[in-house]
């Protein structure tokens, strides 16, 4: 068994929107109750296990199995975690279609990265797993680039096949040759933008994303209709954004049900990618009232006061981002001044409310929730908030930290550490050490606990 994938490595990492936490608590909005606690997850395309490792060391009770057909990468993950002595997690180089039953079932089944870089049979082989092995209440992840601003991807495509070198410098060269060519204004602009995109990411991602032989954009409607047949349906998006539309945008585009609305929202935004979740078919979705369900969930907020202004209102930073936000209403304001307390652990949103919570507060938190400022939970992470007396980092970053500069954080996120002396500092955090023996000062253990860093 070979692929391409065991001759050009493809970069990995942790994505924060697999995370089963994520994908439950948007499940939990829509009225379902999804698995948590000590669930099973599936990550299709695993890799060398970079998004299913860190998931691994962040929830010990649950347990993980990633998949990939590139042996070579799923060697360098078991070493991985032969070296963090990880017993709940499992990696196996097969292809899907000879996918064991014995390893299923899962409540999370994840495929990042893959629907939309394998041919036709795979994918159906893909929704055929989820048939088979998904229970009753689990929910899919799965993400695929999507038309209309595909187009452009697919014209990209083309050029870059062009030459048949089947090198990504040759491929770049001719795209570059042929902007110099262009007389059109707006294919100007489409292909400088293009070129900017590519220019900013590893190569390696351009060998197999552009260059691999097989490779497919969707339109939302048609990604649907093909994972019917299997017994699924649509659920949501990973991320809230899209489902917080005004009221009168739904409205206007006067579509007869989810599915058309989704596909128009596609249209008039111009959307390029879609994190899709998608559940059995004979669950009842509830759409439209999230504020219904919000309180079934835990908040988490990284948000910290800053100032109060001449008007009363109180000016809190993002401490993961760039940016502000000004806040006025005291039952809210209340709520995140006791999330600042504990971040980056989360609290009950019930215990934080009145008998009688403002209508206005709920929504303001889906708001902050859509723009990240406020985390949704369903699962208890073992992420610290406060220096213990013999601090213990994560060991799966403390083991990153031995080899370079992005480390995975238990909030499964990354953060950069460029200062050798930093990692250095990073990798004594084992538990063997009291806090005054380490010789480095409060503030530079609070920003660890901050980044979720430290367990508990």
């Amino acid at each position: 068994m070979s692929s391409t994938y065991d001759q050009v490595l493809y970069p990995s990492k942790a994505f924060q929107d697999t995370h089963p936490d994520r994908l439950a608590s948007i499940a939990t909005l829509h009225g379902l109750r999804p698995p948590t606690g000590s669930c099973r997850v599936l990550d299709v395309g695993c890799g060398d296990g970079s998004n299913v490792i860190p998931l691994a060391v962040a929830l010990p009770g649950a347990h993980f199995v990633g998949i990939d057909l590139a042996a070579r990468p799923v060697e360098m993950g078991q070493a991985t975690i032969a070296r963090l002595g990880l017993t709940n997690v499992d990696l196996h180089a097969l292809d899907i279609l000879d996918f064991p039953a014995h390893l299923g079932p899962f409540d999370y089944i994840v495929a990042h990265g893959f629907c939309s870089w394998v041919p036709p049979i795979v994918l159906d082989a893909f929704f055929a797993l989820c048939q088979r092995h998904l229970t009753a209440n689990g929910v899919v992840y799965a993400s695929y680039n999507t038309y209309p601003e595909g187009h452009l991807r697919d014209a990209t495509r083309r050029i870059l096949r062009h030459p048949g070198e089947g090198t990504v410098a040759k491929g770049k060269e001719h795209l570059a040759a042929v902007r110099q060519r262009a007389t059109h204004a707006l294919w100007q602009s489409i292909l400088d933008s293009e070129i900017q995109r590519l220019d900013a990411r590893d190569e390696n991602v351009t060998y197999h994303d552009e260059l691999g032989d097989a490779y497919h954009c969707f339109y939302f409607a048609d990604f649907i209709e093909r994972a019917a047949p299997f017994g699924l349906q649509f659920l949501a998006e990973s991320r809230l954004r899209p489902l917080l539309c005004p009221a009168h945008s739904r409205e206007e585009l006067a579509q007869p049900d989810e599915i058309s609305f989704q596909q128009a929202l596609d249209l008039h935004t111009f959307q390029g990618f879609r994190r899709t979740l998608l559940c059995r078919a004979d669950l009842p979705i509830e759409r439209g009232n999230f504020a219904r369900h919000l309180p079934k969930l835990n908040l988490a907020s990284p948000l910290r006061f800053v100032s109060r202004s001449a008007n009363g209102a109180e000016i809190f930073r993002n401490d993961r981002a760039p940016g502000q936000v000004e806040l006025n209403h005291p039952e809210l304001l209340a709520i995140l001044h006791r999330l600042e307390a504990v971040w980056p652990q989360a609290q009950p949103l019930a215990n934080l409310l009145p008998t009688t919570p403002d209508p206005t507060v709920l929504d303001q938190i889906l708001a902050l929730a859509a723009a990240s400022l406020v985390f949704l939970r369903s699962f208890d992470l073992p992420v610290a908030h406060t220096p213990a007396h013999r601090p213990i980092a994560s060991p799966l970053a403390r083991l990153q930290a031995s080899a370079g500069p992005r480390l995975t954080t238990l909030l499964h996120t990354q953060v950069q550490f460029d200062e050798p002396s930093a990692r250095e500092f990073l990798q004594l955090l084992d538990g063997t050490r009291a806090t005054d023996s380490l010789g480095a000062g409060e503030a530079i253990l609070t920003s660890l606990y901050r980044m979720g860093l430290m367990i508990a």
